[in-house]
């Protein structure tokens, strides 16, 4: 049994659109314009969108129906416009879906195939439109004409469209008319049918909009549950916009069918390759004694495509990546890699990774839109179209091991696969096109792998022998809306791609670097890697960076203020800073007068103060800077002076109490500041402190506490030096130090680019 939503306010609107149409004939020509006008006349609504797509969907399959000239075709489908769609379906639709590549849903998905098939198709059935075909016949050999001469890539097509044909032109019947259909919309539809089904088994495939579910749901627990019949009711994804308006859905389709009657669909579980993950892992101890925080570097899901949003931006602006792929495909793909194998209940097991999971801070989570894409939408849509979000656990067994799950349109090529990235070097990747699964290069598929060209095919089977192991759980989903409502409602820095561009995302530690894989050293990359948390250039170069992220801030925070407060710590990293500030002080010009320095570490003694360096190095050299404003550390002969006084000046001059901008250095032991790992200074709330630290040169010192750090608007910390590659490489690793808990910052790493390359 199944049941659909065939006529709704949507059908009724366009086919009245349709009358406007030319009826002499209906060629294809120009016909993506007229529909695009059309649906921009709809009003908003997921059911009368998904209605309109469908349309366009029959207008194709109608073409096939023999023994009428075009122009009576246009009028009969303008008349059955308001039918349901199944009645005028036939084996048209089948071939057009097979050509195209691109499954079920023609409209859906795979619109770029579609988009440049349909010129060839046009000129085949405008050339037909003028000699008024009598015979689908006549239409069939059109079509093999084109599909012998059509473009490369429909190649792969040619072979199974060319058999369907053949399949089509001896049985002589269309698809429709070798099925039974029965329209199930109102509670008449379901009493008269259910009161005619015997005993047994009876199956609902809800492929239907999700706004329709609860509804259709009371029908058929209304006059379908009886004695004697085993029911089971199968619903596509989504489940749900949320997790309030999920946990409503399964509250009342329980209520209604049962829990245990309830099957959900994901089409990426029944995919050949994904159902042989948790069977890898079950016969393979050898793969399975290595999936722990022990020996796995990262966990990475990367669902990544070239199709753009064109032809279906409408449905997309409401959902955006997060909803369209992260939220179901993305984790329940990272649940069946890390989630316990070896629990009977492996539904549990998910449930239990999931709610395990930290929620991401703002460092964690990188969204972008392609540039078209709002020319596609049609508005200034701020949906993002890609994103990247690091996950971590807090299970024993997943200790510091960033789960890293990606999704993106309009990237410069397909990928979609799993990889879990050794400490060894090793890895174990799971590869959907071509299918496969490889550790470190051999293949771990059985010699008797085969794969199935539909995986509605493996999961219909699981439905008609009720078995749940691969579907979605709802205590799953629930837990999935958990952590991925907490990433779409964070305020996003959402970032502008190119279209058909790759994007890169990485790790540093528990942060997220993301950038395009062209030249890293284009302006554009630089800038994006700016707002992405890292730049990463030769050290010559690493300066001009840094002082260019100055003058932007600078020139951003004057707009809404009268001055700006910009802190520096000491150290040798710094003077490079210095230096190109004085050599290209034309070049970068800053208001000087609008301007307060502030010192936030120096060592109490005179021969090493970085005061001296300051002065120096930049003071000296560029008369511009008002000393009024320069704010030292109190320090003397004698050693430290009184903080307090210098927190006072800190409140009296800067009655926000925060800095607009502060540059850090990084030590080779990960120390920023005067804070140490393991400092109890970490976890001061005062602004400055007078400390003591364990180190032969300067052991006493005055720093500012990360408490200030955490609350500035945009904090960089700054890497050079050979001696930083131990500790560039454990922070890669995951070990926290001071500056790891910065999340509320604007953070941004600039780290010399052979250092980084070396760690």
């Amino acid at each position: 049994g199944a049941s659909r939503n065939p006529v709704s306010e949507g059908q009724l609107k366009l086919a009245d659109i349709l009358n406007e149409l030319p009826k002499r004939t209906l060629p294809l020509d120009g016909l993506e314009e007229k529909l695009s006008a059309a649906f921009s006349k709809l009003p908003d609504g997921n059911e009368i969108i998904s209605e309109g797509k469908k349309m366009t969907d029959v207008i194709l399959q109608k073409l096939n129906i023999a023994g009428e000239n075009l122009r009576d075709k246009a009028i009969d489908l303008r008349n059955k416009l308001s039918q349901s769609p199944d009645e005028i379906k036939d084996d048209f639709s089948r071939l057009f879906e097979t050509i195209s590549g691109v499954g079920k849903k023609v409209f859906a998905g795979g619109q770029d195939a579609v988009r440049k098939f349909l010129p060839e198709f046009k000129k085949v059935v405008d050339d037909f439109a003028e000699q008024t075909p009598q015979s689908s016949e006549e239409l069939m050999s059109g079509i093999q004409t084109l599909l012998r001469h059509s473009k490369s890539q429909f190649s792969k097509s040619k072979e199974a469209a060319m058999g369907l044909l053949e399949n089509i032109l001896k049985t002589g019947k269309p698809f429709r008319e070798r099925v039974s259909y029965l329209q199930l919309k109102t509670e008449p539809h379901f009493a008269e049918f259910c009161g005619d089904v015997p005993e047994g088994l009876l199956i609902f495939y809800l492929s239907i909009p999700p706004s329709a579910y609860i509804s259709t749901t009371e029908m058929i627990s209304k006059h379908c549950k009886k004695d004697g019949v085993t029911l089971r009711v199968a619903y596509e994804k989504p489940f749900g916009y949320d997790l309030q308006s999920a946990k409503k859905l399964f509250t009342t389709l329980e209520n209604l069918v049962g829990n245990e009657n309830i099957y959900l669909i994901d089409h990426y579980l029944g995919k050949s390759i994904t159902q042989q993950i948790p069977l890898i892992r079950k016969s393979n101890k050898e793969i399975e004694a290595m999936l722990n925080s022990d020996h796995v570097q990262s966990v990475r899901v990367s669902l990544l495509e070239e199709v753009d949003c064109e032809g279906r931006a409408g449905y997309y602006d409401r959902s955006g990546v997060f909803r369209d792929m992260l939220q179901n495909h993305a984790t329940e793909l990272l649940t069946l890699i890390t989630a316990d194998i070896d629990n009977p209940h492996f539904a549990a097991a998910k449930s239990e990774l999931l709610k395990s999971l930290t929620k991401p801070n703002k460092h964690q989570v990188v969204v972008a839109q392609y540039h078209s894409y709002r020319e596609h939408v049609g508005s200034k849509s701020s949906t993002p179209t890609f994103a990247s979000v690091l996950y971590l656990s807090d299970l024993s067994r997943w200790e510091n091991v960033p789960f890293i799950l990606t999704s993106g349109k309009s990237q410069k090529s397909d990928q979609k696969d799993v990889e879990v990235n050794f400490k060894s070097g090793g890895r174990l990747h799971i590869n959907f096109k071509p299918p496969e699964i490889r550790l470190n290069g051999r293949s771990l598929l059985p010699d008797t792998f085969t794969t199935v060209s539909n995986s509605y095919i493996s999961l219909l089977s699981n439905v008609i022998s009720g078995d749940k192991t691969l579907l979605p759980d709802v205590q799953t989903v629930l837990a999935s809306w958990t952590v991925w409502d907490h990433v779409i409602n964070l305020q996003h820095n959402l970032l502008l791609h190119p279209d058909h561009r790759d994007m890169a995302v990485s790790n540093f530690g528990k942060f997220l670097i993301a950038g395009y894989t062209e030249n890293p050293m284009e302006e554009e990359h630089l800038k994006f890697f700016n707002q992405a948390f890292m730049v990463s250039d030769h050290e010559e170069h690493l300066y001009e960076h840094v002082v260019q992220d100055v003058v932007r801030v600078v020139g951003e925070t004057l707009e809404s203020s009268d001055e700006v407060h910009i802190a520096v710590s000491g150290g040798s990293t710094i003077l490079g800073v210095y230096k190109y500030l004085v050599a290209h002080s034309s070049r970068h010009s800053l208001p000087w007068n609008k301007v307060h320095i502030w010192q936030v570490d120096e060592r109490c003694e005179i021969e090493h103060a970085n005061s001296q360096d300051l002065r120096t190095y930049l003071l000296d050299d560029i008369p511009e800077i008002l000393t009024s404003q320069v704010h030292f550390m109190p320090i003397s002969d004698a050693g430290c002076g009184d903080i307090t006084a210098y927190q006072k000046e800190f409140k009296s001059a800067n009655p926000k109490g925060k800095f607009n901008y502060i540059i850090l250095g990084l030590g080779s032991d990960g120390h920023t500041a005067s804070l140490f790992k393991g400092s109890k200074t970490i976890s001061e709330t005062a602004d400055f402190k007078h400390v003591k630290v364990d180190t032969a040169t300067s052991p006493e010192r005055l720093t500012v506490t990360f408490d200030l750090i955490n609350r500035s608007d945009w904090v960089s910390i700054l890497v050079t030096g050979s001696g930083k590659r131990d500790v560039i490489k454990a922070i890669r690793q995951g070990e926290k130090f001071p500056v790891s808990n910065v999340d509320n910052a604007q953070l941004t790493w600039f780290i010399d680019e052979i250092l980084l390359l070396k760690s």
